[in-house]
């Protein structure tokens, strides 16, 4: 009898048992791996010490930045929004305090995960694990270039 065989004749005997009835997720639907791509290739080890609730801090780190670099985005968006209005109503006390307001915004926050970013980098374990940091001043820049002249 081949390996393969044996392993699942072990299986179908183990769930005639019922060994596998009431396991922990059962009937529910897988969960979502996508976080574990920010181990790289070492993301089946890190899935299982996720699992295991053993994540190490800089993968934590990882998670936290990716939920804030969409937030990020949000505030980008409404940046673009006022300033698609201002371009087509014209500039308004209002639009330029509110457009000033979320390019505030956005820098702090920005910078915040700047900070977080270069953390990451000096603790991830390997180079290739490294992600370039968001370059503050350039995006401020294409934030300020959205900005209708008076």
């Amino acid at each position: 009898m081949s390996f393969d065989k044996l392993v699942e004749s072990k299986i179908q005997e183990a769930m005639e048992a019922g060994a596998f009835r009431n396991l922990r997720g059962h009937g529910k639907p897988l969960a979502d791996l996508s976080e574990d791509r920010l181990a790289g290739e070492n993301w089946m080890g890190f899935h299982v010490l996720r699992n295991g609730g053993l994540l190490p801090a800089w993968l934590g780190l990882a998670r936290e930045i990716e939920r804030e670099l969409e937030d990020l985005k949000r505030i980008d968006d409404r940046h673009a929004l006022l300033a698609t209005h201002a371009r087509d109503s014209g500039l308004s006390k209002s639009l330029v305090a509110a457009l000033a307001a979320t390019r505030l915004e956005y820098e702090q926050f920005a910078r915040r995960i700047r900070v977080k970013q270069d953390q990451f980098n000096f603790d991830a374990p390997i180079i290739s694990l490294e992600r370039p940091g968001i370059w503050v001043e350039h995006e401020l820049e294409r934030l300020d270039a959205r900005i209708p002249a008076r």
